[in-house]
């Protein structure tokens, strides 16, 4: 009995015994001889920027539009109205008021006694006439003569909409509508495509046909309509 008990605990011993000396080649193996931990390669991918191909047209560049530099005063009006200007530019004339634009961006900010003050781009610039230091602030006066006979020969024509035109009742101080064959009582109604929706538009017909050398007016005479050339 003595003698089996012994063996029992050597086996016991030898059973340990392996056992720990398993579990430390396991460990060698895993750490390495070293004792450094085995490094792991993770494939990494690599992310490289592709030009991205595009048959997309190349934007336009588009110059801008420069102002005339040949810009002369060939006519003035002032007045509580603002006034307006006849302004070459371009070898063309252009009939302005307060804020209306020229080729090229310049715009009429206002009109003084013998001149016209432009605003554009590099700021304000002034037009004169050549002589305008010699001239008396009656220069101002619109270069196709004064406004007040048309004003007075005609009359607002009104309808259920409003203004829709404007009889003449006379042909006195008004030459050139004579010459033209225009008659009283024709009621006219736009002037070179214009329509006639204002008093005003009937104060700016004399500049309007000193700038432009003619009237094309289009006006009813009996119930009928009609298109008369007024020369100047």
């Amino acid at each position: 009995m003595a003698a089996r008990a012994g063996n029992t605990r050597k086996e016991w011993a030898i059973a340990i015994g392996g056992g720990l000396a398993m579990a430390a080649a396991l460990v060698w193996l895993l750490r390495g001889p070293t004792g450094a931990t085995p490094a792991i390669d993770a494939p990494v991918a690599a992310i490289i920027a592709q030009p991205v191909a595009t048959n997309a047209p190349a934007p336009a560049i588009i110059s801008p539009i420069s102002a005339p530099n040949d810009l002369a005063l060939a006519g003035l009006r002032s007045g509580p109205d603002g006034g307006m200007a006849i302004i070459l530019a371009g070898g063309r004339q252009y009939l302005l008021r307060p804020g209306r634009t020229l080729p090229g961006g310049l715009r009429l900010l206002r009109v003084e006694a013998g001149r016209a003050i432009l605003a554009g781009p590099a700021g304000e610039q002034v037009l004169a006439f050549p002589d305008a230091a010699q001239l008396p602030v009656a220069a101002s006066v619109p270069p196709g003569g004064d406004p007040t006979p048309w004003r007075l020969a005609l009359a607002p024509q009104r309808g259920a909409k409003g203004l829709n035109g404007w009889r003449l009742t006379s042909l006195a101080g008004l030459p050139a509508l004579a010459r033209a064959g225009v008659r009283p009582g024709d009621v006219l109604l736009s002037a070179n495509g214009a329509e006639l929706v204002s008093e005003e538009k009937i104060m700016e017909l004399p500049l309007e046909l000193a700038a432009n050398g003619q009237l094309l007016l289009r006006l009813r005479r009996d119930g009928k309509l009609m298109e008369i050339m007024v020369p100047r």
